[in-house]
């Protein structure tokens, strides 16, 4: 009977383990999924980004190509800037 009892025990102590063990992976889990969503938006927001400042980029090369040279340095440097705000957004999206 005391084996019985002993195993009783053991068993127990095994499941209420093996429950706490549940619960703090559960708790991970929900962690690891809000920190998903999280970067999901900023990947979105992002991409967003990206995609308006190649329409802008899109419209000073435009607006450069007919202004000629006289005047194509600034633009130019506009451009630039917004190559480096493209390929920063890039680099964030990559991390």
């Amino acid at each position: 009977m005391s084996d019985l009892v002993e195993r009783l025990r053991t068993v127990h102590d095994r499941v209420a383990q093996l429950l706490r063990q549940y619960r703090e992976l559960r708790a991970q889990v929900d962690r690891v999924g809000s920190a998903e969503r999280e970067l999901v938006q900023r990947v979105a927001v992002l991409e967003a980004r990206i995609a308006e400042l190649e329409k802008e980029n899109e419209v000073l090369r435009t607006f450069q190509a007919r202004q000629g040279a006289g005047e194509g340095q600034g633009t130019k440097q506009r451009i630039d800037e917004l190559v480096n705000e493209i390929d920063h957004c890039l680099a964030l999206l990559n991390d």
